[in-house]
């Protein structure tokens, strides 16, 4: 991901919804000093991410990669899972929608970024 991409990506937004700095900046609970960081390069949170991807009805993989994989088909799997791949699935059955795809869109950032764990 670049963070030029992220800045041009939030002002897209900006530009489609008609705001100021100042209007989205309110709009998302936050002040338009830490909105002009996030437009200079600073990569906002992920719950600026989420509320940023939920005001423009979008998500926070597109926000970030200009992508939205979570269109796309699903692939299935061959085998079913076990051992602690169960337990995994088991509790991500149990997630809200919305959390499990803001799970999937920080593990893809992750992954994806120059991160190394």
């Amino acid at each position: 991901m670049t963070v030029v991409s992220l800045q041009n990506r939030i002002r897209e937004i900006m530009k489609k919804k008609n705001l100021t700095q100042k209007e989205l900046a309110n709009i998302m609970g936050i002040s338009q000093p830490a909105l002009s960081l996030y437009l200079g390069g600073r990569i906002p949170p992920v719950k600026i991410l989420s509320r940023l991807a939920k005001f423009a009805d979008t998500t926070i993989e597109w926000l970030l990669t200009g992508k939205d994989l979570s269109r796309s088909s699903q692939i299935r799997e061959a085998q079913q899972p076990y051992g602690s791949e169960a337990v995994l699935l088991n509790l991500w059955h149990q997630l809200p929608k919305n959390i499990q795809q803001d799970l999937l869109n920080l593990m893809q950032h992750i992954l994806h970024s120059k991160i190394h764990l």
